[in-house]
């Protein structure tokens, strides 16, 4: 019996590891400081990722898009484009339980820092555009980098623009005008961050729902920066994905 219990150990295939979207009202408070924002920095500069990967400038205005202008997209859905794949399949570069896991700890306390500085009174910049210090993963102008990846969250439903107001379109208008610019030089950030600054507090003072953290909370829903609530604005809005706000968020 031994030399049977030897060939099956020796030859048997370990179970692969299945790694599913997460369930984003699960996920308890999470840290997100700058500290972290340079893992998830350093993480995303590293070989291994496929080709089309974002960088963390990239990666912030695609959030901030999906705060902001708010599309019904699952986590299955919006990830897998961070790392550079199409429909549901986890990079080999974070394959793994532990490499996933962090990944997606650092990505949701990023989606959450952002949805707290776009809410807040004043206004706070968000990682990318109020940072001084350069971003480790950008390829080319963090600029237009933070608007590319905004763009692409938007195309999502961009069919909503021409409804939106004067103001909301022009916002748009004004981000997707960086997006062009594959060089530029350093000095140039400055007055480009405060721009994309603006066009995002423009959005988000008339965003109808809360993307992927979920349905506004029904004080913000009802507040005057947002209008006057319609019969029934309690319930999910009509962008909502997820049924309550995350434990957190």
């Amino acid at each position: 019996m031994k030399p049977i219990n030897h060939y099956r150990s020796r030859y048997s295939r370990a179970t692969p590891v299945v790694l599913l979207p997460p369930n984003l009202e699960a996920i308890g408070p999470l840290a997100f400081t700058a500290a972290e924002f340079d893992k998830l920095d350093a993480l995303l500069a590293e070989e291994g990722w496929p080709h089309g990967r974002m960088d963390a400038a990239m990666l912030e205005g695609y959030l901030v898009a999906l705060i902001v202008w708010p599309v019904e997209l699952s986590p299955g859905a919006w990830l897998p484009p961070i790392w550079g794949i199409s429909g549901w399949k986890v990079a080999a570069k974070i394959a793994t339980r532990e490499t996933y896991d962090t990944f997606l700890m650092l990505v949701i306390g990023f989606v959450r820092e952002l949805e707290s500085r776009l809410a807040a009174e004043p206004r706070r910049r968000t990682l990318v555009l109020g940072r001084d210090a350069p971003v480790l993963s950008a390829r080319y102008f963090v600029g237009a980098a933070w608007a590319t990846g905004f763009m692409m969250a938007l195309q999502q439903n961009a069919a909503g623009l021409g409804s939106r107001s004067t103001a909301v379109r022009s916002a748009v208008e004004s981000i997707a005008g960086y997006a062009s610019l594959r060089s530029a030089e350093l000095t140039a950030m400055p007055a480009a961050a405060t721009a994309l600054s603006i066009a995002a507090a423009t959005l988000m003072a008339e965003r109808p729902s809360r993307g992927p953290l979920g349905p506004l909370p029904l004080s913000d829903v009802l507040s005057g920066r947002r209008g006057k609530a319609a019969p029934g604005a309690a319930r999910t809005t009509e962008h909502a994905a997820v049924v309550a706000p995350i434990p957190g968020g």
